[in-house]
């Protein structure tokens, strides 16, 4: 897998192996603590749960699902954003 770029991932205060495709990439930016957003090129669909009030008499009527399209979103630490900054810079 030549366009992988492997980082390191936090899930729930636990560290995990991950990778996406570099190929995907189509944007970046490094926030105050150093940490790099990475935003992908790729649609991902989401099922969540809503309530469902009436708009004329303001009452609950249940959930609903909601479908919401959605980008992959990749939070890299400093270290892992130096790498990325290293391996794509021109």
């Amino acid at each position: 897998m030549k366009n992988q770029f492997i980082y390191t991932a936090i899930i729930a205060e636990k560290e995990f192996k991950a990778s996406f495709n570099l190929n995907k990439v189509i944007r970046s930016l490094t926030d105050e603590n150093g940490n790099i957003i990475v935003i992908l090129d790729d649609f991902n669909e989401r099922v969540t749960e809503q309530p469902d009030i009436d708009t004329k008499t303001n009452k609950f009527r249940g959930m609903k699902k909601v479908r919401e399209t959605v980008q992959s979103e990749i939070h890299l630490t400093p270290e892992d954003g130096a790498r990325f900054y290293k391996l794509t810079e021109f």
